[in-house]
């Protein structure tokens, strides 16, 4: 074009403009449509050269398809005027194409020209097909949105960054309880919320239940709630509310009908709250643990006050926990039957609590296996049974321990002697056992008091402690009586008596210390019986009986002395058991009888008997009381002999009273302080008296000093009991004991009996003829009845009846004999006989 002259003037603004655009453009002439230039970017479109247009017209190339169409459009297109318009053309290979035709008409020195320029449509047609399809998949997954929306169990709302409503679904509508018209009115979602709040969707108050950790305002902007919620709906409705941002600021809320799930959740929390109130409540405790018995679970009140807060026990197992205090052999069970996944009860250990003190624990367990029986833990409970246990070791030590010293008892005594003599048996060493009673003790209790004989007792026990070696016992046997047992002593006997003598000498020495007793001085000896043994031929009772005849023997020696238990001593205890099994049969075949010695006053005359019991042996003859009275109390044997002696007695005294010459006659019996003390010996005296019909008022039990002492106060409420109907009291062989004036006051006796060796001696010994006065003095002065036993001669008699006693008995006037043998020709009853109201 540079070398081609044109009718449009070449310049170089028109060079740089219309040539280097890279948009098609053309110059046309239109009174003659002739091209009258063209670029570079128009030659490239259709395909010429610069040479093959120029000069030449549109139609002549074949360039424009429909030439009436383009006349018409220019036709209309003013001076000045523009137009844009889509079309179809080819290029010079005759291949059409889709342009965007926009041109503009100007006048240029009296010529009219076209500048006209193409825009290749090729392109933006496919991306309108493109952009056709897009929107066709976008409405079609737009569609398939909302089915999937409108079948989720959740309630959709989607809101934009200005919290416009952008999309809900048909379950938020039936959550909501909104129709689609009234929904599609809200712009915002305050909109939403302000029409539930003013229907009353919320109640009075509008709830909201938390579930997040940020509080919620109830007047803050909806959007501006926590992530997470529960809110109830008018109809009881509990809806769990989601909120999420997205990234171009929008929001999507979701709401879950959580009702069903809140309700099991509130029922569960309500058993949950149940349950740890039962727990609260009881003393139990209740546990579970993982596979690996890591405690996943520990509630209970009582657990957490001894051992602190539970969750710092959960994830460790009990053994990580606590230091449990179990024997190897019930660990070792234990853990078996956890490996085995058995159920255990009563599992028993010692642990320490939170303050360092020992307390004793029981657990019981099941273990836990899931659907696929697959083992997952234990669950059990646990109890503190440290109470149980303090009492249990309590009631150990009150059955086999004694309350005042701390020593085993006769019980524990007893069970460890029976150990000893299997396990001397087993290894052939001796063993020996000691009996030990302090000399005088009951002197010290009736002098300074029961308080001070127990404290005497005390010091006496921890001496003997510090005497033996570790494992043999010291234990008390009964009142002041203590027993030792020495085990392992030498299998040579007389090694072992050599062994034995030597710990006994060192109880003597250190039982002649003096001890502190009231801020006094006090000396005690003991008297120690000692008995060896070797295995089990000879039984514990047996082993006692020879230790305390040993000690009789070494009181015999004079006191604060040892003897050990020879043959001779056997001989003896071997009679003693002859005389016990006869007199068994005796009571069984009815051998025994009562002789009756007289009582005579100052003239003379009969006024009383005293029933004296005999034995009538089938081979040995008439055996006398001295001879099995003894072995009777030392076996128990008396409370039967004398219960028969007194119901013998009252059917005697009863026959006497239905004779005229005995009508009066009393009758005294001896009553051992084994009977007395018996718990009813009030109730089946007076059923014996009411059995017979004996006269109560005729009948005197006769009662020792000691059986008196031994408690006071029991005997005064029995005597007292016994008196109300009559019965009288006579305290015999008195002066021989420890006579005082206080209990003489308070026993409500009758009669004084002086012993006797007393009276024996009257004639020749001056100091028992002083105690002789002075005792009938003490009776006057007492307003008692005195009796002066064992008178043998009429000097003793005429002695003792110038120093005022009124009333004798002995073989001067009778020896005991058989009631036929009685000389009853002067009766004169020392008592009046009054009536007395009969007994019940």
């Amino acid at each position: 074009m540079e070398n081609q002259k044109t009718d449009f003037p070449d310049s170089s603004i028109y060079r740089a403009v219309f040539r280097r655009n890279m948009q098609a453009c053309a110059l046309t002439r239109l009174r003659d449509a002739v091209l009258v230039d063209v670029n570079d970017a128009w030659l490239e479109m259709l395909g010429f050269t610069r040479e093959e247009v120029v000069g030449k017209t549109t139609a002549s190339l074949g360039i424009w398809q429909d030439g009436v169409r383009r006349s018409a459009l220019l036709a209309r297109l003013p001076d000045g005027g523009s137009l844009g318009v889509e079309v179809t053309i080819r290029n010079k290979q005759g291949a059409e194409l889709p342009v965007l035709f926009q041109g503009t008409r100007f006048s240029q020195e009296g010529e009219s020209y076209l500048f006209g320029s193409l825009t290749d449509m090729t392109g933006r047609n496919t991306q309108n097909l493109e952009l056709e399809r897009s929107r066709g998949l976008v409405a079609e997954k737009q569609q398939g949105l909302e089915i999937v929306l409108n079948n989720m169990a959740q309630g959709i709302l989607a809101m934009d960054r200005s919290l416009r409503i952008t999309q809900f679904n048909k379950q938020l509508l039936e959550l909501l309880e909104v129709d689609k018209a009234t929904m599609a009115g809200f712009a915002t979602a305050a909109d939403l919320l302000q029409y539930q709040r003013d229907r009353g969707d919320f109640g009075n108050n509008f709830e909201w239940v938390e579930t997040s950790s940020r509080p919620l305002i109830e007047d803050r902007p909806v959007d501006d709630g926590p992530d997470q919620y529960l809110r109830k709906t008018r109809q009881g409705r509990t809806l769990e509310v989601k909120s999420r941002r997205l990234a171009d600021g929008g929001l999507v809320r979701t709401f879950s009908d959580v009702t069903h799930f809140t309700k099991a959740q509130n029922a569960l929390a309500n058993s949950e709250a149940r349950f740890r109130s039962l727990t609260e409540l009881s003393s139990d405790w209740y546990w579970e643990q993982d596979a690996h018995l890591r405690f996943t679970l520990l509630v209970g009140e009582t657990f957490e006050r001894h051992f602190g807060d539970s969750k710092n026990f959960l994830g460790k197992t009990r053994w990580e926990n606590t230091a449990m205090v179990v024997s190897a052999d019930r660990w070792d069970e234990h853990r078996s039957r956890l490996t085995s996944r058995l159920p255990f009860h009563d599992f028993e250990c010692q642990t320490t609590d939170r303050n360092g003190s020992t307390r004793w624990l029981s657990i019981s367990g099941l273990p836990i296996f899931d659907a696929e029986d697959v083992f997952s833990g234990y669950r059990g409970v646990g109890r503190d049974i440290t109470d149980q246990k303090l009492r249990e070791e309590e009631n150990q030590r009150m059955a086999f321990y004694d309350n005042l010293t701390g020593l085993p008892n006769r019980r524990l005594l007893l069970d460890r002697l029976a150990k000893s003599l299997v396990t001397s048996g087993r290894n052939r060493a001796h063993g020996a056992l000691l009996f030990i009673d302090l000399d005088n003790f009951k002197d010290l209790n009736d002098t300074l008091g029961h308080d001070v004989g127990d404290e005497l007792l005390r010091k006496v026990a921890h001496r003997l402690v510090t005497c033996i070696r570790q494992g043999d016992t010291v234990s008390r046997f009964g009142g002041d009586e203590f027993v030792v047992t020495l085990d392992n002593l030498s299998t040579n006997l007389l090694l072992a008596i050599g062994q034995t003598r030597t710990v006994a000498d060192k109880i003597l020495t250190i039982l002649n210390l003096p001890v502190d007793l009231a801020g006094k001085k006090h000396f005690s000896t003991p008297s120690i019986g000692i008995t060896l043994f070797s295995g089990a031929s000879v039984g514990v009772e047996e082993l006692l009986k020879r230790a305390d005849l040993a000690m009789y023997q070494a009181k015999a020696a004079g006191r604060n002395t040892l003897r050990f238990f020879d043959p001779d001593m056997q001989a003896s205890v071997a009679q003693r058991a002859a005389v016990e099994a006869d007199l068994r049969l005796a009571l069984e075949r009815h051998e025994l009888v009562l002789h009756y010695q007289t009582v005579v006053n100052r003239m003379g005359r009969i006024m009383g008997v005293e029933a004296l019991v005999r034995w009538m042996h089938p081979l040995k003859g008439m055996v006398a009381p001295n001879a099995f009275i003894s072995v009777a109390e030392q076996t128990g044997l008396i409370l039967p002999l004398g219960q028969w002696v007194l119901r013998a007695a009252c059917e005697q005294l009863v026959q006497w009273q239905s004779e005229s010459a005995s009508k009066g006659l009393t009758l005294a019996i001896n009553i051992s302080a084994r009977e007395f003390h018996q718990p009813d010996f009030v109730e089946r005296t007076l059923a014996v008296i009411q059995a017979t019909g004996a006269n109560p008022n005729l009948l005197k039990l006769e009662l020792t000093e000691s059986l008196l002492l031994d408690d006071v106060n029991d005997a005064i409420l029995k005597m007292g009991a016994l008196r109300k109907w009559g019965v009288r009291f006579a305290l015999d062989d008195f002066g021989t004991g420890y006579s005082s004036l206080s209990y003489l006051k308070q026993l409500p006796l009758d009669e004084l009996k002086i012993d006797h060796s007393f009276v024996r001696d009257v004639l020749t010994d001056a100091n028992d003829a002083t105690i002789a006065r002075t005792i009938i003095a003490l009776a006057q002065s007492l307003g008692l009845q005195v009796v002066a036993e064992g008178v043998e001669s009429e000097g003793q008699r005429e002695l003792l009846s110038q120093s005022g006693c009124q009333f004798f008995q002995g073989y001067l006037f009778s020896k005991p004999v058989p009631p036929e043998d009685l000389a009853l020709e002067a009766i004169a009853s020392v008592f009046s006989v009054t009536n007395v109201a009969p007994l019940e």
